[in-house]
């Protein structure tokens, strides 16, 4: 574990403590354990840029298996004898928000 010191607005450290609570971790490190996870997903979002398209399966935090498509990791799920529907699965490009205008009927 290395120490990194950075500066944040002070509405996003309020912000974070708020969010450590609700998640009833108000303790110490709580914080650091949110940062830790934030930076690690937005890493694997430029990863993938760079990279290609990623699938990851996550389990209780700790990631299980990454694959360059839902087909491959769930062969490598099954190969691990973990049930897919155990873990969840994040796409490293974010689904774009899909909007409907107009009448329906």
């Amino acid at each position: 574990m290395v120490n990194v010191t950075f500066s944040l607005p002070e509405d996003t450290v309020r912000r974070l403590r708020k969010a450590a609570q609700a998640q009833g971790k108000g303790r110490k490190g709580a914080i650091s354990e949110m940062v830790g996870a934030a930076i690690e997903e937005h890493l694997a979002m430029v990863e993938a840029r760079v990279t290609g398209e990623q699938f990851r399966a996550v389990k209780d935090g700790r990631e299980l298996a990454r694959a360059p498509s839902l087909r491959k990791l769930a062969a490598e799920l099954r190969a691990l004898g973990v049930d897919p529907r155990d873990v969840i699965v994040l796409g490293t490009t974010p689904l774009e928000p899909v909007v409907r205008t107009g009448l329906r009927g």
